[in-house]
């Protein structure tokens, strides 16, 4: 009788699940505004690739929709075949950017100066000797606990654990962040907060990947310098890189194939001494996959 009672259950449960994920993603429209740094994914079986005439402004990708700068651009979407397509017009909106709140600008002093006090230092996961994994609570992969330990120290308000996966849109840039340490967590709550982007600002997350995984480092922006368009020379302060804190500067190429947007810093752009790496992507073909906006 439970059995029975179990598969009419699934029953009548699958279709209001698949109703569901449906519902998740809109279907691929005719017309589209997004937000410059925004991206938005839609449901489709077209599985065939993009062409787009101005890759300056949007581009498509997979099932997913990037939007770069302000203006217009044409997206064809093509099945295997290129026998069937679907035609998307991107209109694309500046990015509405605010003065950096205060707490942001301390919260980044904060991470430098934790650096500097470290000095090299290595440190194990343990909340006995670890000043993050205690703020944590638990032994971890402390780059997340790091990363947030900065912004609460500063005073930037965090949402409570455990509530990632709930959170909604705050309809607003004030500075904000998630109480969370483990990556995957952090991505999530921000994406729930529509708080992700592809362009970086001092004082976001920096959300690295390695091969097919998006999600195997978080460090914080300290300083953003755009080079040219689309182009940035990043510079971040980042714990358990190495169980150590260490300070980076990358360049980054928001236009480039993802797994492809991070290169070295040239030697001319090496300038600031206490940069410990210009040179982190000969480390296991890393990637940014996306920004964290802990304010905008």
């Amino acid at each position: 009788m439970k059995r029975l009672i179990c598969l009419l259950l699934i029953v009548i449960l699958l279709p209001l699940t698949a109703f569901a994920a449906a519902k998740k993603d809109p279907e691929l429209p005719k017309t589209l505004t997004l937000t410059a740094g925004k991206f938005q994914s839609f449901s489709t079986n077209y599985t065939g690739g993009w062409e787009t005439d101005n890759a300056y402004v949007a581009v498509g990708v997979g099932k997913t929709i990037y939007a770069y700068a302000e203006g217009e651009a044409n997206l064809t979407l093509y099945n295997k075949k290129r026998t069937k397509q679907i035609n998307v017009h991107v209109t694309v909106v500046p990015e509405e950017v605010n003065d950096m709140p205060d707490v942001i600008g301390d919260a980044i002093q904060i991470g430098i100066q934790e650096w500097r006090e470290a000095g090299g230092q290595k440190f194990s996961q343990s909340p006995k000797s670890n000043k993050y994994t205690k703020w944590w609570r638990y032994a971890c992969g402390w780059c997340g606990a790091f990363a947030n330990y900065c912004l609460d120290s500063a005073g930037v308000p965090l949402e409570p654990s455990d509530t990632y996966r709930k959170l909604k849109p705050l309809g607003s840039g004030e500075a904000h962040s998630v109480r969370e340490a483990a990556v995957p967590k952090i991505d999530t709550g921000f994406t729930n907060m529509d708080r992700v982007t592809k362009i970086p600002r001092p004082g976001y997350l920096v959300i690295f990947g390695e091969k097919n995984y998006d999600f195997v480092h978080v460090g914080l922006l300290t300083d953003v310098i755009e080079i040219s368009d689309g182009v940035y020379q990043l510079f971040s302060v980042e714990g358990n890189y190495g169980s150590r804190i260490k300070r980076f500067s990358m360049i980054y190429d928001l236009r480039a194939a993802e797994k492809q947007n991070m290169s070295e810093v040239p030697t001319e752009y090496q300038t600031n001494a206490e940069i410990d790496h210009y040179n982190r992507p000969t480390k296991k073909g890393w990637y940014i996959h996306e920004f964290c906006q802990t304010w905008y």
